[in-house]
């Protein structure tokens, strides 16, 4: 969601202690900043509310504008999740960060539906594990501290 139609170059903006100001009046900008190539493609958006990053998103390099990956910030800068898309298909990856910035799930969908789900702790994977192969088979298998337990 947006919360403001404003959108500026990145020569617009500064930063400072970790929030970004617009340079035109030294408030606090609430907005996009975009980057492009050759002037018209888009490449990169970073999305700003009262300051603070709250989403960025990458684009694939190809006619349409799709979205290649979309990272979405907490307070201070702190990831809260990442979506990352296939450009051919439907289909897309998911971590999910705490507030130490540590990853604590990892999703995969294909067509909307979950095929891959996998706890983490300390970066590591931990508990079960669940997945659906291309036959549609679904597979589930434990992990504790990153080492397989049960398959």
């Amino acid at each position: 969601k947006i919360y403001s139609q404003e959108i500026l170059k990145k020569d617009e903006v500064y930063s400072e202690n970790n929030l970004v100001y617009k340079v035109s009046n030294s408030e606090l900008f609430t907005g996009k900043i975009q980057s492009f190539k050759n002037k018209n493609h888009l490449t990169f958006e970073i999305e700003f509310k009262n300051g603070e990053l709250i989403k960025s998103v990458e684009y694939f390099n190809g006619k349409k504008i799709k979205i290649a990956e979309e990272i979405f910030y907490r307070k201070y800068g702190v990831k809260e999740k990442k979506i990352k898309y296939e450009y051919l298909i439907d289909y897309k990856w998911i971590e999910y960060y705490n507030e130490n910035n540590k990853k604590v799930l990892e999703e995969e969908y294909r067509d909307g539906i979950l095929v891959y789900s996998c706890p983490y702790l300390n970066n590591k994977k931990n508990g079960i594990v669940y997945s659906i192969d291309k036959n549609g088979q679904k597979k589930e298998c434990k992990f504790e501290n990153g080492k397989l337990i049960k398959e």
